[in-house]
C-alpha cells in the first residue's frame, strides 16, 4: 500500500509539471520572437496582440555603412541623432521627363555641420500618428541613403506632384531654392544597397524600404518581430508614409508644417513660376560643377548652361532657338 501511494503521489506531480508547461504558451512565444530575424514581420493576429511599446533603436554602424556607400555623403552621431551631410546632388541623372517645370535647376546645397540632416537614433511610437495628407507639406519627411531629402508626395499646394508632371524619371525635381529633392521614394536605390536594406530613413527615425508583398498597416509600415518598425513603398498615392508612426516635433501650422530639426536649403536667385508648355528632354553633366539642361516648347529647343566655382559664384547662360543668349551671375 505504501508503494502504491508513493507512485500515485509521483504521478500527480508529473501531471502538475506538464500542465504548468502547457499553461504558459507566452514563455514559448517570447522565446520564438527573440530568435527570429528582424526582417520577419508579425502576422495579423500577432500584431493585434503585440505589446511592443518601445521600438528597437537604430544600428548606427549599419546606418553609417549604408549612407557612406555613396560618394560625398558623410555621417556622424551623438546620443540622440544620426547626422547625414551631403551637397544635395545625386550621382544619377536629374530633371529629364518633367512636363510641369517651375524653371528651377539643381545646384549644390550645404547640408553639413549644424545644417546636416538629423535622424533619431532611438525612435518612439506616437500615440497620434500625423497624416501626410494633412501635414508636412513643407520641408522633408525623410532622407534617402544617397543624401537627398524626400519631401511629401504632395507639393505645397496639396497636389500630387507626380500626377501633374512636376517630377523627373527618378521621382525628383528642384524647389524654390534650386534644391533637388524627391517627392517619390527612390526605389532605384534598392539596386545599389540591396532589397533587404533601407533606401531612406524617415525623420521620425524609422527606416524606409522599397516594395513588399506583405500587408501593410495604415501607416504603410510593419512592426517586426524584434520590436523594430519599418515603412515600405507602394505604387500609388501616398506612395510612402501614410501616417508618421514615430514621434516628431513640428514647426509652423498644418498642412504647411515641417519636422524639426531639419536641414535648410539656400537659394541664389528669386523663385520663378511654371513655364507653360515646357518639357525637359535632356540633362547633361558637362564638367565639374557644370551642367546643361535642354527643354522644348512648341518643338523649339532652348538650352540652359550653368556652373559654379569654388568662390560661390554661379553663372547661368540661357540660349534661345535662334542662338541668342544671355548670362546671369549670382553669388551664394
Amino acid at each position: 500500500m505504501r508503494v502504491i501511494f508513493s507512485i500515485t503521489i509521483f504521478n500527480f506531480f508529473l501531471i502538475l509539471i506538464q500542465c504548468s508547461k502547457e499553461a504558459n504558451p507566452l514563455d514559448e512565444k517570447a522565446s520564438e520572437v527573440s530568435n527570429v530575424s528582424s526582417s520577419e514581420n508579425l502576422d495579423e493576429e500577432e500584431a493585434s496582440t503585440n505589446s511592443v511599446t518601445i521600438p528597437l533603436s537604430n544600428n548606427v554602424l549599419k546606418m553609417k555603412s549604408l549612407f557612406e556607400t555613396f560618394d560625398g555623403v558623410t555621417t556622424s552621431s551623438d546620443s540622440e541623432f544620426f547626422y547625414v551631410s551631403s551637397n544635395g546632388i545625386p550621382s544619377h541623372n536629374m530633371m529629364e521627363g518633367i512636363t510641369n517645370w517651375q524653371q528651377q535647376i539643381p545646384i549644390n546645397q550645404e547640408y553639413n555641420g549644424t545644417n546636416s540632416w538629423s535622424i533619431p537614433i532611438k525612435p518612439e511610437f506616437s500615440e497620434n500618428p500625423l497624416s501626410s495628407e494633412s501635414n508636412f507639406m513643407k520641408g522633408a519627411m525623410a532622407i534617402a541613403v544617397n543624401g537627398i531629402p524626400i519631401f511629401n508626395a504632395l507639393n505645397n499646394r496639396g497636389e500630387d506632384a507626380n500626377l501633374i508632371g512636376e517630377l523627373d524619371k527618378w521621382g525628383g525635381h528642384c524647389g524654390k531654392a534650386d534644391d533637388y529633392h524627391y517627392h517619390l521614394p527612390p526605389t532605384h536605390l534598392s539596386d545599389i544597397v540591396g532589397a533587404d536594406n533601407p533606401i531612406a530613413y524617415s525623420l521620425d527615425g524609422f527606416p524606409l524600404f522599397g516594395k513588399t508583398n506583405n500587408t501593410l498597416d495604415e501607416n504603410l509600415g510593419l512592426l517586426n518581430k524584434d520590436g523594430s518598425y519599418s515603412y515600405f513603398t507602394v505604387e500609388s498615392f501616398p506612395y510612402f508614409i501614410s501616417k508618421m508612426k514615430g514621434k516628431v516635433t513640428t514647426s509652423g501650422s498644418a498642412p504647411e508644417n515641417q519636422i524639426v530639426p531639419q536641414a535648410q536649403s539656400k537659394g541664389i536667385r528669386p523663385a520663378l513660376t511654371p513655364l507653360k508648355g515646357a518639357e525637359i528632354t535632356k540633362f547633361l553633366t558637362t564638367g565639374e560643377n557644370s551642367y546643361q539642361l535642354i527643354y522644348n516648347i512648341n518643338n523649339q529647343e532652348y538650352t540652359i548652361d550653368y556652373l559654379w566655382d569654388n568662390t560661390g559664384h554661379y553663372f547661368i547662360t540661357f540660349t534661345d532657338p535662334d542662338g541668342t543668349s544671355k548670362t546671369e551671375t549670382y553669388h551664394k
